[in-house]
């Protein structure tokens, strides 16, 4: 008995040696797993995404909970999640509004000109009254001047704005393309950072990063759009695409995107698909609720991820009429 006894003891010592121990988890995190952005931001499709969920630090807003687009590639689902961290850390009270992301498979999504491929993420402006930061049922947008003329006593939370920008732009894991926002905004933001003595290299970045679209304001929120993933290079169209009128009606009828009034020209092919990966997609930490809406206004950006040209800083002449 007493050698059963010695055995059982010697086999659960075995068991929890550091040989025999369980492996570390990935240090890519709960966002790592198989997954395409195929096609263009404004024509494209998304295969194996995951879904960003809500947290006691970010949240959906109400007005865009029952669309659903809550998907994207698992580096720009890890990236919301990982800056909306960096923010409460600093201030814990803080919560992001997070709108529309992509469908889960992509492709058109209504009052959008892009989110098709998993890249784009809409998200809300902090925003506080005297006392507290208000969590609003839609974005709201916010004056030059700082308030909200829609919602008397808010302001616009310069602080954790702008943490939220810096958090983006320092992530170590995920490169941000652009960050659409009305031009009035971009310069209150970099006249903050300048005041509060953020590093000029951090600053410039951001002035690279941030600008207005032509078709939209964006005075209301945030349109973060992330870089392909280098893997993808072949499958994934970094830019999105300008489509030129026709002169003259088409003789078969073309695809009407979802909220427009004309026909856009789309006859291309998209990107083959490659084989799906087994297993669907990733389903990040916790829960649901957000806020937005993006009228869509990016469809005529072409500037390359990788050229864009360096945009004046808060100070300088012309800050606050910046074009894309």
């Amino acid at each position: 008995m007493r050698a059963i006894c010695l055995g059982i003891v010697s086999a659960v010592l075995a068991m929890s040696s550091p040989d025999n121990a369980a492996p570390p988890p990935s240090a890519s995190g709960p966002f790592s797993g198989h997954a395409l952005s195929i096609g263009s931001p404004n024509g494209g499709r998304l295969d194996g995404g995951a879904r960003l969920s809500e947290t006691p630090y970010l949240r959906v807003v109400p007005y865009y909970a029952e669309t659903n687009a809550r998907w994207g590639l698992p580096t720009l689902v890890g990236l919301i999640d990982r800056a909306a961290r960096v923010v409460a850390r600093k201030y814990p009270d803080a919560v992001l509004s997070v709108g529309d992301l992509s469908r889960k498979g992509g492709g058109e999504l209504d009052r959008h000109h892009s989110h098709e491929s998993g890249r784009d993420a809409d998200v809300g402006f902090y925003l506080r009254n005297p006392k507290r930061p208000i969590l609003a049922t839609r974005f709201v947008a916010f004056a030059p001047s700082g308030v909200a003329p829609t919602m008397p006593g808010a302001v616009f939370d310069d602080a954790r704005n702008w943490a939220f920008v810096e958090a983006l732009i320092e992530d170590p894991a995920t490169r941000v393309s652009y960050i659409f926002v009305a031009a009035h905004i971009r310069a209150r933001l970099l006249r903050y950072a300048e005041q509060l003595g953020a590093p000029r290299p951090v600053r410039e970045r951001a002035a690279e990063l941030m600008m207005q679209p032509r078709r939209a304001a964006h005075d209301d929120h945030f349109h973060v759009r992330i870089a392909c993933p280098r893997e993808q290079h072949g499958t994934c169209i970094e830019e999105a695409v300008v489509y030129a009128s026709r002169k003259h009606p088409a003789v078969a009828p073309t695809r009407q995107r979802s909220g427009t009034d004309g026909h856009d020209e789309r006859s291309k092919s998209l990107p083959a698909l490659p084989p799906a990966a087994k297993g669907g997609g990733l389903v990040a930490r916790l829960n649901k609720s957000v806020d937005d809406s993006d009228l869509g206004a990016d469809l005529e950006t072409t500037a390359g991820a990788d050229e864009v040209d360096p945009r004046p800083l808060a100070n300088a002449v012309g800050a606050d009429n910046v074009e894309p």
